[in-house]
Parts: structure tokens; sequence; C-alpha cells
């Protein structure tokens, strides 16, 4: 695409490359369970090995060559006169010794079969324990590989076109293009005009403290009077926030090829730590806090005031809605510098503009903000698209317990 915006330079490409990193990080983690096996298959040869000696030791002693002997020579004396009695008796007396003999051998041949079965059972447990360690290690890997695995969390945002007008108090329509804005524009055309002034209907920066929120931005390219795009982009950014005593910040990127949210930065006035390559990494000194996550409340709060002259406000029986829909400048002036979006090849002077955000009339909290910029490309037939949807909830969520914070990154 050659409508790039800083917001993406900045964290959308250079982030998604740590964390396609991070991934073939996770991927070398399971080695050690695909060498496993390997280990098992060499424990039937060394049982091979022992069937081999016990069979060597059987055959050894089944041949039987002495008694066999014995018994024809017995068998051939029977039948001898007394002139070959001394020579039976010295035979039957050389008989009893080769027996004394055999009998020792085979006491030998025992007790080297049991002092081998016992060297056999010792190296059997020694492997066993081998095992048995290579086992916790491979489980230790897969449950490192699960511990990283469990700070990602699945999310599915739907970037497709979804067509809904928004229509301002003059008549002005503008098209929302944007799922998560979707059933904005029923809601403004549905709410009256209230006489309520911006600084009643927004909560006062100085009384939020700790909330829930997330920012996605699509980027469509349309040619010619096609209704799809010739070419897109998203990125998306979610942030635990507490804006008390100074701002802290712990905020995750959504990642399109995975569908899912993974941990992106955590900084406070004095750290900044980026996560990548499966860590957590010192980024110290490089961005303020504030730069982590532009769609914060003051911000937002800060860019409604600013453009207050062209804001209008209109109300239900539930919300009251901060909104323009035209070509005021202003509108990109602040809320396009908060969301640091800004078009490149395109003419600037037919760009149009539209926000609504929307309160809640009984708490005052704003809940969500919607942004939408259009402009005609500089190449005939082009046309640039661009909408934010900026949701803020959980107001006070973390007031107690504070946000998250990384474990062991200050150690």
């Amino acid at each position: 695409m050659n409508y790039i915006l800083t917001f993406k330079e900045w964290i959308f490409i250079r982030y998604l490359m740590l964390l396609f990193a991070g991934f073939l990080f996770l991927a070398g983690c399971g080695t050690s369970d695909t060498e496993e096996p390997a280990e098992e298959n060499t424990a039937p040869s060394e049982g091979t090995e022992e069937d081999a000696e016990d069979n060597s030791v059987e055959d050894k002693e089944g041949t039987g060559s002495g008694e066999e002997a014995e018994t024809d020579t017995e068998g051939t004396d029977s039948g001898e006169d007394t002139s070959d009695d001394e020579s039976t008796d010295e035979t039957e007396d050389t008989t009893g010794e080769d027996r004394a003999r055999e009998d020792t051998d085979r006491d030998d041949e025992a007790e080297d079969e049991e002092s081998s079965t016992e060297t056999d059972d010792s190296e059997s447990d020694s492997e066993d324990g081998m095992e048995e360690d290579d086992s916790s290690e491979s489980s230790s890997s897969v449950d490192n590989a699960a511990s990283d695995s469990a700070e990602s969390e699945s999310r599915d945002i739907n970037f497709d076109v979804s067509e809904e007008s928004l229509t301002g108090l003059d008549g002005t329509e503008m098209t929302s293009m944007f799922e998560l804005n979707s059933g904005i524009g029923e809601q403004l055309a549905n709410a009256s005009e209230s006489d309520a002034a911006i600084e009643e209907v927004l909560m006062p920066k100085e009384d939020v403290a700790t909330y829930y929120a997330e920012t996605f931005m699509v980027i469509n390219v349309f040619v010619g009077n096609s209704d799809l795009p010739a070419d897109s982009d998203m990125v998306g950014l979610t942030a635990e926030i507490d804006e008390g005593d100074e701002f802290e910040v712990f905020s995750g990127m959504f990642d399109p090829a995975t569908s899912s949210i993974v941990p992106y930065a955590y900084a406070d006035p004095d750290s900044l730590f980026v996560y990548e390559n499966g860590m957590w990494n010192d980024y110290g000194g490089q961005a303020e806090a504030e730069e982590i996550y532009y769609g914060s409340y003051s911000n937002l709060h800060d860019a409604f005031m600013e453009s207050a002259d062209v804001i209008n406000i209109s109300e239900d029986d539930e919300n009251y809605y901060l909104h323009n829909i035209g070509s005021e400048n202003v509108l990109h002036d602040t809320f396009g510098r908060l969301f640091s979006v800004e078009f490149t090849n395109a003419e600037l002077s037919e760009q149009q503009n539209a926000v609504v955000g929307i309160v809640d009339k009984e708490t005052n909290e704003l809940s969500h903000v919607a942004y939408v910029s259009t402009a005609p490309g500089l190449v005939e037939g082009e046309k640039l698209h661009i909408e934010v949807s900026s949701d803020l909830e959980d107001y006070g969520e973390y007031d107690d317990e504070g946000i998250t914070v990384p474990e062991g990154i200050y150690e």
C-alpha cells in the first residue's frame, strides 16, 4: 500500500516483525520433545543384548558335554572284569572330580549371571532415571511454551467492509465500513438534539483513574466503482490504563495472523518494556508512557474539548452522542492527530471527517469513539477510507490492585 501511516509505521510494521521472531522462538522450544523418542528406541537394543547374553548362558549349560561323556564311559565299563575295576574306579574318581569341577563352574556361571542381572538392573534404573530427567525437562519445555502461549488471547475481529450511513444534524452523510462501529448510525439517527453542554456531558479527566481500553483501525483503498477494497490493512491495541497519580499502561497488540491479542508493552513514567522474542526487553527512556497508547481517556477528552465548537450533542434515554459528520478540518487536526493518521498521495482538499462519541448519561463515562476519514487518491479512480473504533470500559477496575505489571521485568 502506498498510503502509509505514521501510526502503522511505528507500531504495526516494527512490532509485528518482532512478534514473528518471537513465534519462531516459541517454535524452537519444542525441539526437546522431538528428540525424546530416540532415547526410547535405544532401550530395545539393550534388551536384545541382554537376551543374547541369557541365550548364550543357556546354550553353554545345556550342552552338557561332560555329563554325556561320563554316561557313555560308565555304560561301556559295566561288563569289564576285576582287572578293569581299578581302571573303572579311577574312571569314576576322575568322573567325580569332573563333576565337582562342573558344579563349581555352574556356581560361577550362576554368580556371573546374577552379577550381570544386577548390573543390567542398575543400568536400567539409571536409564529410567535419565528418561525421567529427560521427561521432566521436556515437560518443563512444554510448560514454558504453554506459559508463553497463555499470554495471548484469542480475538476474532471482522475487518471486512460493513457499510452503514452516518448522518449529521445538517443532513451530511458519510459511510462507516467497520463492523466494530456498526449500529452507531442507527443510534445517532434515533437520538434527538440535546441542550446539554459538552462540559456537563464528559467526566472531568481528574475524576478518571483506571479503566480498560482498546483501539482498532482499518485502512481500505477502493478503485473505480468496486465495493470491495483493492488493498487493506489493519492494526489494533488494547490497554489497561491507570491515569491516577501518574500515567501507567499495560498494552497488548492485535496479531491478524493468529487473530489474537499478544503482549506489546508496559510503561510508567520511569520505564518502558516491550515484549519481543518471548521476553520483556528494556527500552527505558526511548518513549513516554503516554505514547504507548494514544486512545487514553485524557487524550480523547482533550480532542473533544479542542473541537467543541463544531461538536453537536444528541441524546436518547441512555446515552449522549458527541458528533460531527462533514468536512471540518479541526476533526482531522484533533482526532486524526490523536491516532497519528495522515494521508499521503491523497487530495486533502476533498477530505471528509466524522467523529461520534458515546457517553453514558448516568455515569458520564465515555464508552465508545468512532472516527472516519476519507479522501480521493491522487490516482484517478482511487478512494482512501480510514476508520477507527475505540472502546473504553471497566472504569475503576484496577483501582485497588493496580494494572498488570509483567512478572520479572525489574529483576
